[in-house]
């Protein structure tokens, strides 16, 4: 009896532990599935973070620049952050009867901030994306313009420290309100990348002032909304250590800008003489005051070619050529090519001057791409030429003060150089050197009466930069488009 109690104790021990094991086993295999789901949603979820500090140094203080805005008026260089931005996105895939993986929505929440605060949302948006075939899409909310390559091309990873002249110009701030349907080839899609947007939106731009600065602009004024449509096409092709690859562009923007005030001027020949006339009834009749709207129009064309070429398993090169061209009428007043804004949803109180115009961004590229481990080191040496016309129909001497035109309607040529060294995902250093020209005109007793390179700016950024997906990369971008990712 004695040696069979220990027995029949060790028996039961034995059993109770082994059902509590086994239970616990079951209670942890199911917080693990909890957890697994939780982290399948997490997945899905993205989060970018950048910031763009930098020093610059002006030829002469207080010039007026479009190198991150004009300098004060008594410094010739200064310390800003150019851009500080926070953005959480998410991206939802399914596998549709074919077995291919098709996105079929995704959402999007960014804000800007600098050592001026927090300044305002920049992307804001949902899209939808029909899970059958994964070609056809909504999206609405407040998101990047898609109108030609350098308004909705991603600052963090952009070739110059700004945008040209006409881009902040005409599309200023890059975002805007509305909805739009886009019809996007799929990535399982193979023969070439395909993209359509048909977008309306409201046409004041989101957290603008009249000089572009951020302000109270967060609405409409006028009951017309604009259209931008945008085709682009895209293929790249293989050959052994080689991949050639061509993206182009075709970008319409049409819009109307009410008339606020009881003037609007347009470019007219006079006698032999070119100059501003007023083409409404005359100034003391208020009939066509928020009732005439004048057009807004915009085309764009960009084409660009990118060779990469694999030296050997640990270096490579790419080249980048690029042209984006811009032309169209631009209403705005007598001090600025922008179209007029209110405040909030007040509406301007300024004479329209309508202008035609014409902008030129030309870009070259040659990188260098070093792998060293696990790490690529990235080196750039870039060239970039922006010209920007304000008012084509004037030119030279003929732009003169007695006939209403000034420094508004006068052509710009930029000539700008670069090197970018990025030597790890988190952290980028880019020099650039501005060399500003302006045309000689017949504005007498201003710095515009020869051509005039005393705004020069040169830039010393920083980018430090995060980016959850770098520890999880998802294949999100057709093979056949033509993408920079550092």
């Amino acid at each position: 009896m004695k040696k069979i109690l220990p027995l029949f104790l060790f028996i039961s021990f034995y059993t109770v532990h082994a059902q509590i094991y086994t239970y616990s086993d079951s209670v942890v295999q199911a917080r693990l599935n909890r957890i697994d789901n939780i982290l399948n949603i997490l997945h899905e979820f993205r989060i970018q973070i950048y910031a763009q500090p930098e020093w610059m140094r002006a030829d002469t203080a207080g010039i007026n620049s479009f190198a991150a805005g004009n300098f004060p008026t008594h410094a010739n260089n200064r310390f800003v952050v150019r851009r500080g931005r926070f953005k959480l996105s998410w991206q939802h895939e399914t596998v549709n009867k074919n077995g291919d993986s098709i996105k079929v929505g995704e959402f999007a929440f960014q804000f800007d901030a600098t050592e001026k605060g927090f300044n305002l949302v920049k992307d804001f948006y949902g899209r939808i994306i029909d899970p059958w075939t994964g070609w056809f899409s909504v999206q609405g909310g407040i998101f990047l313009r898609p109108f030609g390559y350098e308004c909705p091309a991603p600052p963090a990873t952009h070739e110059s420290p700004e945008f040209s002249r006409v881009t902040q110009t005409i599309t200023p701030n890059e975002d805007e309100l509305g909805e739009a349907v886009i019809i996007e080839s799929p990535r399982n899609f193979k023969p070439l990348y395909v993209r359509f947007d048909a977008t309306m939106v409201n046409g004041e731009g989101i957290g603008l002032t009249q000089s572009g600065a951020t302000g109270p602009q967060t609405g409409t004024y006028q009951s017309a909304k604009d259209f931008i449509g945008r085709l682009i096409l895209g293929k790249t092709i293989n050959v052994d250590r080689a991949k050639f690859g061509i993206n182009a562009s075709g970008s319409y923007y049409y819009g109307k800008v009410m008339q606020t005030t009881n003037n609007v001027y347009e470019v007219r020949n006079v006698a032999g003489t070119t100059e501003f006339v007023n083409v409404t009834k005359g100034t003391s009749d208020t009939a066509q005051k928020f009732l005439a709207y004048y057009k807004r129009q915009y085309f764009d064309a960009y084409l660009q070619f990118n060779f990469d070429y694999k030296v050997n398993e640990k270096f490579s090169v790419t080249t980048m050529i690029r042209d984006e061209y811009v032309t169209g009428q631009q209403p705005g007043t007598s001090g600025s090519s922008q179209v007029p804004l209110g405040a909030g949803n007040a509406a301007p109180a300024s004479d329209l001057y309508i202008r035609q115009f014409m902008g030129d961004m030309f870009y070259v590229t040659q990188s260098f791409h070093n792998k060293v481990g696990k790490t690529t080191i990235h080196n750039d040496l870039t060239f970039k030429l922006d010209i920007y016309d304000p008012n084509t129909q004037v030119s030279g001497k003929s732009i003169l003060a007695t006939s209403s035109f000034n420094s508004t309607d006068v052509k710009f040529t930029t000539l700008s150089f670069g090197y970018t060294f990025c030597p790890t995902p988190y952290f980028k250093l880019m020099l650039w050197y501005d060399h500003v020209m302006n045309e000689s005109t017949g504005l007498t007793g201003t710095i515009y009466t020869s051509n005039y390179t005393k705004n020069d700016v040169f830039t010393i950024r920083t980018q430090f930069m995060i980016d959850t997906w770098w520890f999880d990369r998802k294949k999100t971008i057709n093979d056949n488009v033509i993408s920079r990712t550092y």
